[in-house]
């Protein structure tokens, strides 16, 4: 990962160069001072152009062989139809382009690009020699209107494959012409052939072929050139500021994975290294004030400095040229554990005592450095499988995260929002029994145990303000009250967390982590039952669903 300067108010974007010449260039400014890359090393347009062209060039394929096989038919019931032989020939031929295009092998850019070519090259073929025996088969009959039809009909037709072409494929306007060009010329060039070759057609042709039939041909051609070019260049100007604006820096956004109070979280991919990513993204004029983000900002970059093994790893953050700030982490294959307990109930509590020790690790190491996280709630624990081992919890979503201060200072003055997410908050974090401090991230997680093992919030309510109030005066039903299940041992442990007054609780992570290891169901849940538990449940794959950490909204300060 390339470095960042840790005192820079804000990471200019750098795009990267070397688009390939056939997809046009397009590079943003690089201010000075900030990463470069090598050119042609990241993603490029043309890696999207490869999936999309191989998608169009199967649908341009399909219709062409649609349309040359209602010909074919068409000639069944018309005496002397012409160029029946090509037609069975070009069926063919776009009949296996069409089961290659639907296959899966891989088909590299510059391979499509030759299909691409060979298909429209083969059509104009067909079409001017569809063109030439029509023509000269009416002019033979003698009839000078058989012929101006004849001759109408074939413009029209290349016409509608010249409209396919720019609508169909992706492409610049300069290399559309090269395709379009030569095929707008074919039914001009067919026409001046068939006259110096043909007595019958150029005999028709000195009584018929005025100026007003020979500029309707010519103006039509032109015009459809003339469509097909511009309509490819806006399309192409479009799809390369679509392309654009999902990169952040040198990430390429790809899939919105969901979002929050603060933003939206997107799944990425890193340009240099293809690793998948997370970011989340704040714009301007969401609910962040200038304030906000500055404070935001500051504290990624604290996170940026924790390393444990549960805790999300912060990789970059930045500015874009609108302002909008985004910061990237790592990208979970798993689940929060909101949803795990909503899509599956209640953890057993060896599971939940396995997943809560590796959290208080990670919460240790945050406290160490001086950081409140504010917002522990299950969504914000994930359960990943990383490095082939199943049931790692991994702590989310810093974007509350308070530096702990020497002195106590008023976490909530009066009129001001609350900070955090009121199913889970302390009650000092509403400006009850004192000030915020690790001992308010104990009691969330306390809160998060409680509803690992009976599927409830401690405290729930009609309203705000009867949530906040439960957690600041009543008694919390003990969990095994409302399932039997919950070893006594675990309960006093999350009992205690829950205590009302902070001097009341365990006084760290480390301690609570230890009380929690001396629970008689410690150590029960192996790695050997959470691999058994992953593959049973389908839990074994990267899939969108709650990478996030964002399934409930906090309420911001």
């Amino acid at each position: 990962m390339n470095s960042i300067n840790p005192d820079s108010s804000a990471f200019e974007e750098t795009l990267i160069g070397g688009f390939s010449e056939s997809e046009g260039s397009h590079s943003g400014d690089s201010p000075a001072g900030k990463v470069e890359f090598v050119s042609g090393s990241g993603p490029r347009l043309e890696t999207e152009t490869q999936e999309l062209l191989r998608v169009r060039l199967r649908a341009a394929a399909l219709v062409l062989l649609l349309a040359v096989m209602a010909f074919f038919v068409r000639g069944l019931f018309i005496e002397d139809a012409p160029a029946r032989d090509a037609q069975v020939l070009v069926s063919v031929v776009l009949g296996a382009v069409v089961a290659l295009l639907t296959s899966q092998r891989e088909l590299p850019l510059v391979q499509l690009r030759r299909i691409e070519v060979g298909i429209f090259s083969l059509i104009a073929v067909y079409l001017g020699i569809y063109q030439y025996k029509l023509v000269l088969l009416k002019a033979t009959a003698g009839n000078p209107a058989f012929e101006l039809a004849a001759v109408k009909s074939c413009v029209l037709y290349f016409f509608a494959v010249i409209l396919l072409y720019g609508t169909f494929i992706p492409n610049t306007w300069q290399r559309a012409a090269r395709v379009i060009v030569p095929t707008a010329l074919c039914p001009l060039l067919v026409i001046g052939f068939l006259r110096l070759s043909s007595t019958a057609v150029r005999d028709i042709a000195d009584q018929v072929a005025n100026f007003e039939q020979i500029s309707d041909n010519v103006i039509m051609v032109v015009l459809g050139s003339a469509a097909s070019l511009y309509g490819t260049h806006i399309i192409n100007a479009l799809r390369v500021e679509a392309f654009q604006a999902r990169r952040m820096g040198q990430y390429h956004l790809k899939q919105r994975l969901g979002a929050g109070g603060m933003g939206e979280v997107y799944l990425a991919e890193h340009s240099l290294l293809k690793r998948p990513c997370a970011i989340k993204i704040i714009r301007p004029g969401s609910q962040a004030d200038p304030q906000a983000l500055a404070r935001f900002e500051r504290e990624v970059r604290a996170t940026a400095r924790l390393s444990h093994w549960n805790t999300v790893s912060v990789f970059d953050y930045g500015h874009t040229d609108d302002g909008t700030f985004y910061y990237v982490m790592e990208y979970l294959p798993g689940s929060n554990l909101a949803d795990l307990v909503k899509r599956h109930g209640p953890l057993p509590a060896a599971r939940a005592i396995h997943l809560l020790r590796q959290t208080c690790r990670a919460l240790h190491e945050a406290h160490a450095a001086g950081l409140i996280h504010r917002d522990i709630k299950p969504a914000n624990v994930f359960a990943a499988r990383q490095g082939g081992v199943c049931d790692i919890a991994k702590l989310l979503d810093f974007g509350l995260v308070k530096q702990a201060a020497d002195k106590p200072v008023d976490q909530n003055p009066p009129g001001a929002a609350l900070s955090g997410s009121p199913l889970y908050m302390a009650p000092e974090q509403a400006g009850f029994a004192g000030t915020p401090d690790r001992r308010s991230d104990i009691y969330s997680l306390g809160a998060t145990a409680y509803f690992l093992v009976t599927g409830k919030p401690p405290f729930e309510g009609a309203n705000l303000t009867q949530i906040i109030l439960a957690h600041a005066r009543e008694n919390v039903v003990p969990p095994s009250q409302i399932d039997a299940r919950v070893p006594s041992d675990l309960e006093q442990v999350i009992v205690k967390c829950l205590a009302k007054l902070p001097a009341d609780r365990f006084p760290d992570a480390s301690s609570l982590e230890r009380a929690l290891a001396a629970c008689r169901d410690a150590d029960r849940w192996s790695d050997a039952d959470a691999e058994r538990w992953w593959s049973e449940a389908g839990e074994g794959t990267a899939s969108p669903r709650g990478e996030t950490g964002l399934t409930e909204q906090p309420t911001e300060a």
